[in-house]
């Protein structure tokens, strides 16, 4: 089955046997207070503690400059010969050793949605915020924020965020992200008394 040529960049589920989870090579960037929430969670949650290093969140550089705080990684070894030349060998902390979210694991052992305890940049790749509205992927090298000329890109490098011509139009493979990202900016307009009633 071949994606219709007029919807545009059409994506793969993602499948993390099949990539290893090279999306979380280098972790993840936190915004807002995710990195008090993880502190909080993992003080609480000694499972999920024993699983990581002492220092599970570092400073994050990006071209040399200091980008934000973020998960920490450690060495990974990948098998893929397809794993891009300029990504490290390394994975998020918080992923097991097939590459599943320890996060996510611990949300849905508890009954909550997944994504409850997962960073915001984690669960919406390979979705754009364009302030709280869903905008598509990156469709191309050349729009990748983060290309420089020694990094050739990101989004495009992974399975699941590069156009694959017999994957699903991005609104369709990407409707629980964009549900998410939507229920989010509702429930974050309730509280700030924007609407009289939730959502």
């Amino acid at each position: 089955m071949t994606c219709n040529s007029g919807a545009g960049l059409c994506l793969s589920i993602c499948d993390v046997r099949a990539c290893e989870a090279r999306c979380c090579y280098d972790g993840v960037y936190l915004q807002g207070n995710e990195e008090r929430d993880l502190l909080e969670l993992v003080a609480r949650e000694p499972v999920l503690r024993a699983r990581l290093p002492e220092e599970f969140i570092v400073d994050g550089y990006w071209d040399g400059e200091l980008l934000g705080r973020k998960t920490a990684t450690r060495p990974h070894d990948y098998r893929s010969p397809e794993f891009p030349a300029h990504f490290a060998r390394t994975r998020c902390v918080f992923a097991d050793a097939i590459g599943f979210c320890e996060l996510q694991k611990l949300a849905l052992e508890q009954g909550l949605h997944p994504w409850a305890y997962k960073p915001t940049t984690c669960w919406m790749f390979p979705l754009q915020d364009d302030a709280g509205v869903p905008a598509a992927p990156v469709a191309s090298p050349d729009e990748d924020p983060y290309a420089t000329d020694s990094y050739p890109g990101y989004a495009n490098f992974v399975p699941c965020g590069r156009h694959d011509a017999h994957g699903r139009p991005w609104r369709e493979a990407l409707q629980q992200e964009i549900a998410w990202l939507e229920a989010r900016e509702s429930r974050a307009a309730w509280s700030s008394g924007a609407k009289k009633t939730p959502p």
